[in-house]
């Protein structure tokens, strides 16, 4: 702010100004506000301000062009992260790129995903697009099927797989322990979106297809929360989003534990 011929950038008295002198939860505010922000350039002024794969715009092209694969197309992708999951239920050796690591450890097993074409050049944007053949009909989440997202209502948002990646991992036994491993990156470019799952019992669930489509959803919902921002209705469910949004949703208070699927949520408004 500029006043009486000197500038004080950030004056206010809701929080202190060193990031080591305020609380977790001064901190997440800010960081709060800083993410609002880039979200807000992007949408306002058309900068790329946003992360790639924080960008609810280029995660929604992801989810609507994996939804929309053929299941053997989805296997060619993907099976290898299914298996590896798989791997930590069915009795097989859990095959790992960290010598010291225990499968009961943290472990977090991630595929980057690439579309085409670039969902930051529609406009309307692709987020409102979607949003906008659900506004009305319903006050509760929407996860359309393959078949509602290939009719001809969704051809405008007709995003396909240009991409993905071969498995990267993130293996944690403890505070500032973390250690990744990563696998060349298929395009010189950053992904739209990043898959990244834990470990889970595969009997859990009827189709790890549906499960992929459903985590992207969980992201979208993660992105408006970290911004503190409440999620568009069609995104409040629970379940497995972003590891980091994760860490967050346990340990700062202006979260719930969105991520898990059998909590009592009481609010979709962050504080």
């Amino acid at each position: 702010m500029f006043h009486d011929g000197e500038i004080t950038y950030h004056d206010q008295d809701g929080y202190l100004h060193k990031a080591a002198k305020r609380s977790d939860a001064g901190n997440e505010h800010v960081n709060q506000a800083r993410r609002y922000a880039k979200w807000h350039v992007y949408r306002e002024q058309g900068y790329n301000t946003v992360p790639p794969a924080e960008n609810p715009d280029r995660i929604l092209a992801a989810l609507i062009a994996i939804a929309r694969l053929p299941e053997d197309s989805f296997n060619d992708h993907f099976s290898d992260l299914q298996a590896q999951i798989e791997s930590h239920y069915d009795g097989s050796e859990v095959e790992l790129p960290f010598p010291d690591a225990d499968p009961d450890d943290v472990l977090v097993y991630r595929k980057d995903v690439y579309v085409q074409p670039d969902p930051t050049e529609f406009e309307p944007p692709v987020l409102d697009q979607y949003l906008g053949h659900f506004e009305g009909e319903s006050d509760s989440p929407v996860m359309p099927s393959k078949e509602t997202l290939d009719s001809t209502e969704f051809d405008v948002l007709n995003f396909g797989i240009e991409a993905v990646s071969d498995m990267h991992y993130l293996h944690m036994d403890g505070p500032g322990s973390e250690q990744t491993k990563r696998s060349t990156d298929p395009l010189d470019r950053k992904p739209d979106a990043t898959i990244e799952l834990v470990p889970f019992d595969p009997a859990e669930i009827d189709s790890f297809h549906h499960y992929v489509v459903s985590h992207l959803a969980y992201q979208i919902r993660d992105c408006f929360l970290l911004m503190g921002v409440t999620p568009p209705v069609a995104f409040r469910k629970q379940g497995w989003g972003k590891y980091r949004a994760f860490h967050r949703q346990k340990f700062r208070p202006q979260y719930e534990n969105y991520w898990d699927a059998t909590a009592d949520i009481q609010s979709w408004e962050p504080k």
